[in-house]
This record gives structure tokens, C-alpha cells and sequence, in this order.
């Protein structure tokens, strides 16, 4: 009698059951992680969208800043992974709500946006980027934007 042959009638061998799992999970935990990073990547591209628009806005309440400046420090402001400033739209208005606000920079690159308004006049900067999707699966937002606004001090 050859105990070795006969190990246990009714069990089957299960080698290749770990492999085939993990083949099976793999995929989905991959999904997992570079989700988490793909958005990882769009709050960091929100927060700068924010923050260059709310500095933008700052600098365009100061005597003698022009709407190119304000443009051009939005524009370097916002560089940050995966997102060029360059790429963002900028959008300056004026106004006493941002529902009421009209364009202020109509008068070209050199117009001061806060020179003879009346104080209390807000400058809103928006930026505005379309972020493109990294991985495929992994939805992400089809529009990011950040707002600054300040209110005019001078005349």
C-alpha cells in the first residue's frame, strides 16, 4: 500500500488558486491607487486655480496695476502638476456683486481696473482650466475654477 498516492480521496489541488485571485484583484487595485493619485492631482490643480486667482484679484487692487499684470501673475501663479498657467483663461470683471459685474479690462492690457471706480467696487478674477483625463476609467471634472475678489481702496 503506497500511502503517498493516496493522499485524501476528495481533495482537489488548489496550486494555481492564489495566482488566478490575484490576476482577478490586481486591476481593480490598480484603478484604486491611480484614482486616488488622478485626484490627488486635480485638488492640487483646484487649490492653485484658487489661490493664483485670489492673489491675481490682491495685486489688481493696487494703485498703477494693469490688467496684463494681473493676467501674467495669474497665468505664473497657477503652474502646478500637470497644469501650465499659460493654459488657463483668465476673466477680470468689476463690479458691486459678481452677479452685476461687468468686464474691466475692455479698454485693452493697459487699463487699471480699480482707477476711477467708486471705493467699494470689487475686482473678481476667475480662472478657469480644463483638466484632460491622465488614465482612462478615472472620470474627472470637465472644468476646474478658481475665484479671487477684492474690493477697490482707491480712486
Amino acid at each position: 500500500m503506497h500511502t503517498s498516492l493516496n493522499i485524501r480521496a476528495g481533495r482537489r489541488d488548489e496550486s494555481g488558486a492564489a495566482a488566478v485571485e490575484f490576476a482577478l484583484v490586481v486591476p481593480f487595485l490598480l484603478l484604486i491607487v491611480f484614482g486616488i493619485i488622478v485626484y490627488g492631482m486635480v485638488f492640487a490643480q483646484s487649490l492653485s486655480l484658487s489661490n493664483s486667482a485670489r492673489q491675481a484679484a490682491r495685486s489688481g487692487v493696487i494703485s498703477g496695476t494693469t490688467c496684463d499684470q494681473i493676467t501674467s501673475l495669474a497665468h505664473d501663479a497657477a503652474d502646478t502638476i500637470g497644469m501650465d498657467g499659460a493654459d488657463t483663461t483668465v476673466s477680470i470683471k468689476r463690479g458691486a456683486t459678481e452677479a452685476t459685474a461687468s468686464a474691466a479690462c475692455g479698454g485693452g492690457g493697459s487699463t487699471q481696473p480699480c482707477k476711477s471706480q467708486a471705493v467699494g467696487t470689487n475686482i473678481y478674477v476667475t480662472l478657469t482650466f480644463s483638466p484632460d483625463p491622465i488614465i482612462p476609467f478615472v472620470p474627472v471634472p470637465s472644468t476646474l475654477q478658481g475665484k479671487g475678489v477684492y474690493r477697490c481702496e482707491f480712486q
